[in-house]
């Protein structure tokens, strides 16, 4: 005969070899998720770097004054590749309110040296230092609305809390806020797109809408800077739905 202690002892005994099997069985799935994230995180960072840093100036671009953009990727605790962006003040009279990428003319000190602006300008709005900053790729140059050469430049930021921004110095004289966006809502995400020629080239203008989850403020994303962070999305993970 079998007493109830040793059937308890029995049942425990299944009950808890059965959570054994329920936490290694979660913790594999968990385990094998992440692994797949930071496979394609590298996947993604190899396609960008194989755009190259050599420059890629279209014709025409060449006569005119010239800018670089820099385009910062970090990855968060989501293990999830993020884009920093920053917004204007509202006061200022060029662009003001408007969401764009740390960024801005090129100086005389700069050597004509795209590279070196876009670092320059990112450390000057946003305190982010040149030493967290890799340079992995170079795009083709946009014209922007006021006839500058744009080079937009993508970084990959080390360490990634380098570029959180709440950890951001921002010169409240060009930055009134800064906001991370994950790299694949650029892909299908937009709230309105419209084709326009510029300059003899085709152009789809897309506008975003964000809603940021840190700030609960909107932020809407459109021009030259909603231009380049497709194309930037799109070289990373392959083409949008559209």
């Amino acid at each position: 005969m079998v007493g109830i202690g040793s059937i308890a002892s029995h049942f425990l005994l299944a009950f808890a070899t059965s959570n054994d099997t329920y936490d290694q069985s979660t913790s594999s799935t968990i385990n094998m998720a992440e692994n797949n994230i930071v496979i394609q995180n590298n996947e993604v960072i190899t396609k960008l770097r194989s755009l190259g840093m050599d420059k890629k100036d279209l014709p025409g671009h060449k006569e005119l004054r010239r800018a670089s953009i820099l385009v910062p990727l970090f990855e968060r605790e989501d293990s999830e590749i993020h884009v920093l962006f920053t917004q204007r003040p509202k006061k200022m009279k060029s662009h003001g309110g408007e969401v764009c990428f740390p960024g801005g003319k090129q100086d005389p000190d700069d050597k004509e040296d795209d590279v070196l602006t876009a670092m320059r300008e990112a450390q000057e709005e946003v305190g982010l230092d040149p030493k967290y900053i890799e340079s992995i790729a170079r795009m083709q140059t946009v014209e922007s609305k006021h006839s500058l050469c744009v080079t937009p430049i993508i970084g990959l930021i080390q360490p990634p809390s380098a570029a959180e921004p709440s950890r951001l110095k921002l010169n409240s004289d060009e930055v009134e806020a800064a906001f991370a966006v994950p790299l694949k809502y650029f892909l299908d995400n937009h709230h309105s797109i419209e084709k326009v020629k510029w300059r003899g080239y085709d152009f789809l203008i897309r506008t975003y809408l964000y809603d940021d989850p840190e700030s609960g403020c909107q932020f809407k994303i459109w021009g030259l800077t909603a231009h380049v962070i497709h194309l930037v999305a799109t070289m990373a993970f392959g083409k949008s739905n559209e």
